[in-house]
């Protein structure tokens, strides 16, 4: 059975070490608004599509050196899936994606 790109089946744990960053820093950049886990109770759930956007975040804030509110800034001008580049089907499958055409 393939799993979903969009399915959250992470835990926090696992979602910080795919990225090599500690909990905390994840939960410090979702207090900021740069991510929104899915929730079950207290317990917070990654997608393979949030880990991506995680990856642009983390990118962003330690090799390009731009603090957490320029990547908020520039999330906000530049959606993630221009900035990664995201073939259309890819994109499609996103919730991120999916909610700003909504909108």
């Amino acid at each position: 059975m393939k799993q979903d790109y969009t399915e959250p089946v992470y835990g926090i744990s696992i979602a910080a070490k795919f990225l090599k960053v500690c909990p905390d820093t994840l939960r410090i950049w979702e207090r900021r608004g740069l991510i929104k886990p899915s929730r079950l109770g207290k317990n917070r759930f990654y997608s393979k599509c949030d880990i991506e956007r995680l990856e642009s975040i983390k990118d962003l804030i330690q090799r390009k050196r731009i603090n957490i509110q320029g990547v908020i800034n520039i999330l906000s001008v530049n959606p993630c899936w221009e900035l990664k580049k995201c073939k259309p089907d890819v994109r499609n499958a996103c919730l991120v994606y999916k909610k700003q055409a909504r909108a």
